[in-house]
C-alpha cells in the first residue's frame, strides 16, 4: 500500500486521538480539548467519508454538531453554576 493511499484510511493512531480528547473532554470536564477532539473528529470524517454514501455522511456530520452544541452547552451551564455560587 503506498503511502497517498494510507493516509486516505482511517488509523488507529486517529481513533485513539479522537478517543482520547473525548474523554479529556466528556470525563475530566476538560473543555480547553474541544477544539482538538472537534478538529480530531472531522478528520476521521473526510477519511471515512470516501467509504459513506452521502446520507449517511450528512448523519455523521448531524452527530458531531449536535455533540458539539450538547458539550458547549454544558461548558456554558458549568460556568454559569460557578459564577452564581461566587455570588
Amino acid at each position: 500500500m503506498d503511502q497517498a493511499n494510507n493516509n486516505s484510511l482511517v488509523q488507529p493512531q486517529d481513533l485513539s486521538r479522537a478517543f482520547e480528547n473525548a474523554m479529556h473532554v466528556f470525563k475530566d470536564g476538560r473543555h480547553d480539548k474541544l477544539p482538538d477532539l472537534l478538529q480530531d473528529t472531522g478528520h476521521l470524517l473526510m477519511k471515512a467519508s470516501k467509504k459513506l454514501t452521502p446520507r449517511q455522511l450528512v448523519l455523521a456530520v448531524a452527530a458531531v454538531a449536535v455533540v458539539a452544541v450538547f458539550v458547549v452547552s454544558r461548558i456554558a451551564d458549568d460556568e454559569e453554576n460557578t459564577h452564581q455560587q461566587a455570588a
